[in-house]
């Protein structure tokens, strides 16, 4: 098959109002070469994007059809799927299901029903693995290795999306170009300005040998744009990368930058602590079923196979990103 070699004049992200989605929109919106973006969320065009004029705004739904009509009439040529209702909702399980798995659907069936799509990028997450028993610091999972997450709504979810997307792939023509992206947890200088402050009272952890990896905001968004923008790949793609820089912070690092303590409990009182903080408090508490486990097992993957395949290399390490003090959104702080 052919590559696809023009640089895309139109563009649609969903998620435009969200943490990536935004920043996506903001930094591509200064290709020369890029005319439009069409940028669809449920929430208010964040103020960061108001007075962009290449920016065509939706306000809508995923899983409702308010937004195809004038996502036909621009033609994106590249779909950037960052829409994701991150955060459990208690007790809308039939909600979350809309705001995550229909969507993805109705984006996905968007993409290869329309011939002037050429690409897709669908922003997923590391936690597709699964927060396994036999995890541990000594492995780490590769692109290879299958989604195993049963329980952690959020990976389950990106899981079961993420197996959507490679049915609706298997079933079409091979035309399109289709890049998964599975990036740890995503921090930087916009991240820690609006992001949701932690309500727990300290780091809890089950063993000393634990540590948690992160990808800068800035690498996240410029491995986007690699796939975006150049023409190096051929049609009929299908290609997964998880996103991390390879060094770990410990607990006590996040703990110190949280200004907080390290206290270690055996599994079996994190997860009681973990229930009844998300029970008692109706899931205002960011504690939703089988999240203990991440305390406990940690998730690590290889983030090496973008630099092996394409040279990309991550600006920021998890140290850097953790300390949230250099990067393009810095001056927010």
């Amino acid at each position: 098959m052919g590559t696809i070699n023009s640089s895309p004049k139109v563009i649609m992200v969903t998620g435009a109002a969200g943490y990536v989605g935004s920043m996506l929109c903001d930094q591509f919106s200064k290709s020369p070469d890029l005319e439009m973006i069409i940028a669809i969320d449920m929430l208010p065009i964040p103020g960061m994007l108001k007075d962009n004029k290449k920016i065509v705004w939706i306000t809508a739904n995923l899983y409702q059809n308010v937004w195809r009509i004038p996502a036909l009439i621009n033609k994106p040529e590249v779909v950037i799927h960052c829409a994701w209702q991150s955060i459990e909702l208690y007790d809308k399980a039939d909600l979350q299901k809309k705001l995550n798995l229909d969507s993805s659907r109705a984006v996905f069936e968007f993409v290869f029903k329309n011939q002037f799509v050429k690409k897709l990028i669908f922003i997923s997450d590391a936690s597709v693995y699964g927060s396994n028993l036999d995890n541990s610091l000594e492995h780490y999972f590769s692109e290879s290795d299958e989604p195993k997450e049963d329980e952690i709504l959020y990976g389950k979810q990106k899981s079961e999306a993420e197996a959507d997307l490679r049915d609706f792939n298997d079933k079409s023509d091979g035309s399109k170009q289709v890049f998964v992206l599975r990036p740890t947890s995503i921090s930087g200088p916009r991240g820690r300005a609006i992001g949701t402050k932690d309500q727990l009272p300290a780091i809890f952890v089950t063993n000393d040998m634990w540590g948690k990896q992160l990808v800068h905001e800035d690498d996240v968004v410029d491995v986007v744009a690699m796939f975006t923008f150049a023409g190096l790949f051929k049609k009929g793609t299908y290609e997964i990368y998880n996103l991390a820089s390879k060094d770990l912070v410990s607990a006590s690092d996040i703990a110190n930058s949280l200004q907080k303590s390290v206290i270690k409990f055996p599994p079996l009182a994190i997860r009681l602590i973990f229930y009844l903080a998300w029970h008692l408090s109706a899931g205002k508490i960011l504690t939703p079923p089988g999240s203990w486990k991440l305390y406990d097992h940690p998730v690590l993957v290889r983030g090496s196979k973008v630099t092996e395949r394409h040279g990309f290399r991550y600006y920021y390490s998890a140290h850097e990103t953790l300390a949230g003090g250099d990067g393009r959104y810095a001056p927010m702080l």
